[in-house]
């Protein structure tokens, strides 16, 4: 039986720079999208750094990270990695499960 409870995750994404100089918004806008695609609420979402690669990566030599926390149910996690996957303007994704974290983590956050 699977769990239908929302969980909160931690996700790091990694964009390429073409999706980033259209503006970040553009970036920020094209993970909300994938969030919202599987009814997640999204607690934060914003640029973490921006930096060179220490090898490249998909013939990308710099990128930008979006660090996010979100809670949505466990079974949808795979609808996210599979959304990065097909798009050309995600490098990489790690999501982590966030159990961790205390409400006042998340409200700093």
């Amino acid at each position: 039986m699977a769990d239908s409870t929302p969980k909160l995750y931690e996700g790091m994404f990694l964009m390429t720079q073409a999706s980033v100089s259209a503006g970040l918004g553009n970036a920020i806008d094209l993970v909300r999208g994938m969030l919202d695609r599987v009814d997640a609420e999204v607690l934060t979402l914003a640029k973490w750094e921006e930096r060179k690669l220490a090898y490249p990566i998909e013939g990308q030599k710099r990128g930008t990270f979006l660090l996010t926390l979100f809670k949505v149910t466990p079974t949808q996690i795979a609808n996210i990695e599979r959304d990065c996957n097909l798009s050309e303007d995600v490098v990489r994704v790690m999501m982590t499960r966030a159990d961790h974290m205390g409400e006042t983590e998340i409200a700093e956050a």
